[in-house]
């Protein structure tokens, strides 16, 4: 089955914009606006506000924040459907701004492969259900193996397991903690009219997606229990949760690849939508993950003393 993915689209598309140099502390105004009359809508009235972090966006999926990036040079269209189809996407995507809603259909199983890259380093490794065929006295007939491909910088891809993690540590994800204590990130999806529900999320050792939804498209969920975190995310958690179990396998964590680095930002600067490094006097500060090569520069806003007391002396 091919269907919308919904929300569990928007990685690919924060992907990219990690790739163009953006990272989870930059800020993007979270209000309703209009790009040659479309309109996204975020999931309910209460969750716009003023400039908000990439990584609040993606933790809380903010519709109007992913449109924003489609619709700039943060994550064009056409790099998106790029990056996806690098990533393990094998399906047609329509390089239009509403691909940051999952306007485009995909199966399942590209959806998780694709998902996997990220966890995997960066790397998409083909996937495959047959390693081998012997026949009846051990002859090996054929040997099949998975194809694997670059897709995106080790960095990248571990700034995305990071903010996905947040989706399950503070975000719509996490309700997975209800059933499943390992660590973990991943992604809900929900489409229009809430036809689609969907899960896709990894651990250190395995990525796993859930779908939930009907064979014909004109029956849909009729309320809120079509979301993707009500109805296919508790599926995904209890199923790792069995699967870990069975398998006795060993608990793994998450770890930053080398040239991701912390920062501390200037929370006004962030706040005026231009986030720039923290001084030591800057009244309000935000930590967080970045590329060490995409480091913006130093507030000017509340420059040091030093620096002050030497512009008096000029």
């Amino acid at each position: 089955i091919r269907r919308q993915p919904g929300s569990a689209m928007k990685p690919f598309i924060y992907t990219v914009a990690i790739s163009n140099g953006y990272y989870p502390a930059f800020t993007l105004l979270n209000q309703k606006f209009d790009y040659h009359g479309w309109s996204p809508s975020n999931f309910s009235e209460n969750e716009y506000g003023g400039y908000t972090t990439l990584r609040y966006a993606l933790d809380h999926s903010l519709n109007v924040i992913a449109g924003r990036m489609t619709t700039s040079n943060i994550a064009p269209p056409n790099q998106v459907v790029k990056f996806a189809h690098k990533m393990g996407i094998k399906s047609r995507l329509a390089a239009v701004p509403s691909i940051a809603l999952g306007t485009s259909e995909v199966t399942p199983l590209e959806l998780t492969s694709a998902y996997g890259t990220i966890v995997n380093k960066g790397v998409h490794v083909s996937p495959i259900a047959v390693t081998k065929i012997e026949d009846r006295n051990n002859i090996l007939i054929d040997k099949f193996i998975p194809i694997y491909t670059e897709a995106i910088s080790l960095q990248t891809a571990s700034v995305m397991t990071n903010m996905l993690q947040s989706v399950v540590t503070s975000g719509t994800g996490r309700g997975v903690r209800r059933y499943f204590s390992y660590p973990a990130a991943g992604k809900t999806g929900t489409t229009q009219d809430f036809a689609d529900a969907w899960y896709v999320g990894f651990t250190p050792d395995l990525v796993a997606g859930v779908w939930v939804g009907f064979d014909d498209h004109r029956i849909k969920f009729t309320n809120t229990y079509g979301q993707g975190a009500v109805a296919a995310m508790p599926i995904w958690a209890k199923f790792m949760a069995k699967v870990y179990k069975e398998l006795n396998i060993p608990i793994k964590y998450f770890h930053l690849a080398p040239g991701v680095v912390r920062a501390t930002f200037c929370k006004t600067t962030m706040d005026l939508g231009d986030p720039k490094i923290a001084t030591s006097k800057c009244p309000e500060t935000v930590t967080d993950i970045i590329i060490a090569k995409d480091m913006p520069g130093k507030c000017e806003m509340h420059p040091e003393e030093d620096k002050i007391k030497k512009r008096k002396k000029k």
